[in-house]
């Protein structure tokens, strides 16, 4: 499973730990060494990396340490927050932790947001995923930072990526004039994945960790799924994609027969399809029908990874302004 290379920084504010401090674990000042903290202003701890709205502003984190073969847990689901421009987890139940300078490695796994994380260990994670139009669960990149690392006892860097995969419609139509497509819906003809738990399962004695999948479909669903209106300018011939989207399950058990039904220029048009990709976390799937004829004709899916935008004046879980974005 390919994850991307969006960066968004996980200031857990760890500190380093003597090994003559075992207690120092759960918290409480180490005593006998001068306490390294990270903060936003001091380190620009994130790369105000775009995440949509809401696409999120927390996450949690399952951590642990291992010294001589011998794990122990760090952080137990910790919920980390971004709040006043910092990511902090400190609350009365979850105390500041702190580097164990001879812990021979930390092993991190998270999953955003917080409320979609049904189950986080270091052995694997489980996330619940509902088909819809606004937003996907995310996971991040599994995580070994060494104490051999130039990264030990600094800010934890975590990547992440999408679980669901997303689904567009574009349309061809090159016309004298203005045309434009509206009631557009894609409607399985048998239902479909609707919800499931995604699990995610890490093995850490790789170089690096590897992770494997697997769904559990809990719901199906034959529901349509209706995109935005789209307007095709005159002349125009490339094929022009609805604003809309689907954030759906991957690897559902799609059936391969569709239909897509529209209205274009006022006229009811539906013709059957074949849906023959098996969706895949983290894609999009941009369907692309031709409307040269009385009906509709699926001439090619576009399939590509899902991507973050980079952009430099964006809070997580903010809006944007569009400006000096890449892709």
């Amino acid at each position: 499973m390919k994850l991307l290379n969006t960066v968004i920084t996980f200031s857990t504010l760890l500190l380093l730990y003597s090994c003559t401090n075992v207690d120092e674990l759960s918290g409480g000042e180490a005593s006998g060494e001068s306490p390294v903290l990270f903060s936003a202003e001091a380190t620009s701890p994130f790369s105000r990396a775009y995440i949509p709205t809401g696409m999120y502003d927390n996450f949690k984190v399952f951590t642990t340490s291992e010294k001589d073969g011998v794990t122990t847990v760090v952080m137990n689901g910790y919920g980390v927050k971004y709040i006043a421009g910092n990511w902090t987890y400190i609350t009365d139940s979850q105390p500041l932790m702190y580097w164990d300078s001879t812990a021979d490695r930390y092993l991190f796994t998270a999953g955003a947001p917080i409320s979609a994380v049904s189950a986080i260990s270091s052995e694997a994670m489980t996330l619940q995923l509902t088909n819809n139009t606004t937003e996907s669960a995310m996971a991040s990149e599994p995580l070994v930072v060494a104490r051999s690392s130039a990264d030990f006892g600094k800010t934890v860097n975590l990547r992440f990526r999408y679980a669901h995969c997303q689904v567009s419609v574009a349309f061809l139509k090159n016309a004298p004039q203005v045309a434009s497509v509206t009631g557009i819906t894609l409607t399985p003809d048998s239902p479909i994945t609707s919800k499931a738990d995604l699990t995610y399962y890490y093995d850490w004695n790789t170089p690096t960790p590897a992770v494997t999948t697997s769904i559990n479909a809990t719901a199906t669903s034959s529901d349509s799924f209706s995109f935005d209106d789209v307007t095709i300018p005159a002349g125009c011939s490339d094929a022009v994609i609805s604003a809309s989207r689907y954030y759906c399950v991957p690897d559902a058990n799609n059936p391969a027969d569709w239909t897509v039904s529209l209205y274009f220029d006022g006229v009811l048009k539906s013709a059957p399809f074949q849906n023959n990709y098996e969706w895949e976390s983290g894609k999009h799937y941009i369907y692309i029908f031709a409307l040269d004829q009385k009906t509709p004709k699926l001439v090619t899916v576009i399939s590509q990874d899902m991507t973050y935008f980079d952009c430099t004046d964006i809070i997580p879980g903010d809006n944007f302004s569009g400006e000096d974005m890449t892709e």
